[in-house]
């Protein structure tokens, strides 16, 4: 959301400009390069960047079209932040002399806006609005910024037509990708800060090549001090996601809240070109909030699998192997319930717990975000009927009898998700060691009293 901001800010910033333009050659310097230059010099203040524009078209009837527009990437990013086809602005002139700017439409049409983190977690849009470097021409005008502009700005159309949206992180690995966004709004804007309301709709949103959200649409309502997305309605895998997105303007930082029910799981993993296998239908909810990047981020949720079975899973084919129980790696289970809080890059899961009539999973952890790094401490129990077939000795002696008649062992998992570890066969050597111990204690025991 916070990016969808920095474009509506783009574009507000144009419309002042424009305005501006117009009020200081009313005398008939229309479109001429004056003008022009005018325009874009104070542009590239309030953007604190270079603004390109191919063609400009300025009518004092009528309004002003740019068309071909683009703003650089503020240094060291390379390539565009912003392009779109055209920016077309139409007002009435009448009220002007009162103080009142009346625009019948302002439209950017087919935006691209291109977001990019660098190594250190900064985005490029970060420098936007700040001046322009020493030595860059002033712009006329543009000492006073236009939030102490005395216009009152009322806007009976303002839209975003067929936009995008990507971002890449200092790798250029793509992690986020935004298609068809559509914004109908009317807003009026008075001493910098708009209020009004509108209605967003997405095409396609791609999270990481993971995640793909469908049909996305919500209305949109802005304050002086807050901006909301609510309710949210968007399709995932077959199922529906639901929730809401608020904004905090004062310190720009974002709440969401969201619902997912009936998404089926192999479709998810299918569409994220995962090896893994887990068929089932998910249940989610979850509640996020920070001001930026990774690092800001903090969350909590729950996520639960009805009827899930998992096939290929590294984790489970570990165990399998460790304990000779060719069953182990593609059991099936009743439920998978998952508790997690996620604070900055760190993903804890208090509560895992796989449910089925052979095999229970349960255990508590971590796993890196940054790293994809492992830390849980996990207990595995088997039905008697699965327990039978280990059948070394050794291996056996790790577990213990519960009241239920499953026997269990607990164990540490570790390493990545990739290339998951774990120290079950120490710990089941080290059960050897001691029931052998014990054997020969009692076997010595035995002599003396006998």
């Amino acid at each position: 959301m916070k990016k969808i901001l920095v474009a509506g800010a783009a574009l507000l910033s144009l419309a002042g400009v424009a305005v501006a333009g117009l009020g200081l050659y009313l005398a008939g310097r229309l479109n001429g390069p004056e003008l022009q230059k005018s325009l874009l010099e104070q542009a590239r203040a309030t953007l604190g960047t270079e603004l390109r524009v191919r063609e400009m078209d300025i009518s004092l009837l009528s309004g002003v079209t740019l068309e071909g527009i683009a703003v650089p990437n503020p240094a060291p990013f390379r390539g565009d932040l912003l392009t779109a086809d055209a920016f077309v602005l139409r007002y009435r002139l009448l009220p002007l002399l009162a103080g009142r700017v009346e625009v019948e439409r302002l439209a950017l049409e087919k935006p691209a806006l291109a977001l990019a983190m660098d190594a250190r977690g900064a985005f490029n849009y970060e420098t936007l609005g700040r001046p322009a470097a020493k030595g860059a021409p002033a712009a006329a005008g543009s000492a006073a910024p236009m939030a102490a502009s005395p216009l009152r700005i009322v806007m009976k159309a303002l839209a975003v037509e067929n936009g995008s949206i990507v971002m890449d992180d200092h790798t250029k690995a793509r992690l986020m990708a935004v298609e068809g966004i559509d914004f109908r709004s009317a807003f009026e804007v008075a001493g910098g800060v708009a209020q009004g309301a509108g209605q967003v709709t997405i095409g396609k949103a791609n999270f990481a090549d993971v995640l793909f959200v469908r049909g996305v649409r919500a209305p949109l309502s802005m304050s002086k001090d807050n901006v909301a997305l609510s309710p949210i309605r968007g399709d995932v895998a077959s199922g529906v996601v639901t929730g809401s997105l608020n904004v905090d303007l004062k310190a720009f930082r974002f709440t969401t809240d969201v619902v997912l029910k009936g998404a089926r799981v192999k479709t998810l993993l299918e569409e994220a070109r995962s090896a893994a296998l887990v068929s089932g239908t998910l249940s989610a909810k979850a509640r996020f909030e920070g001001s930026g990047g990774l690092a800001t981020m903090r969350g909590e949720g729950s996520a639960e699998v009805a009827s899930c079975r998992a096939e290929n899973s590294r984790v489970l084919s570990l165990l399998a192997t460790v304990l000779h129980v060719p069953e182990l790696a593609n059991p099936d289970f009743e439920a998978c319930r998952v508790e997690f809080k996620q604070t900055g890059s760190r993903f804890a899961t208090p509560v895992v717990d796989l449910t089925g009539d052979a095999v229970r999973l349960s255990g508590r952890g971590s796993l890196n975000l940054d790293t994809s790094g492992l830390d849980y401490d996990m207990t595995l129990a088997l039905s008697p009927k699965l327990f039978a077939k280990v059948t070394r000795p050794e291996l056996r002696a790790g577990f213990e009898e519960q009241s239920d008649g499953f026997a269990a062992i607990a164990f540490r998992l570790y390493g990545t998700t990739l290339e998951p570890k774990t120290d079950l066969l120490a710990r089941v050597g080290k059960a050897a060691a001691t029931g052998a111990a014990k054997q020969q204690v009692n076997k010595l025991l035995k002599k003396k009293l006998f």
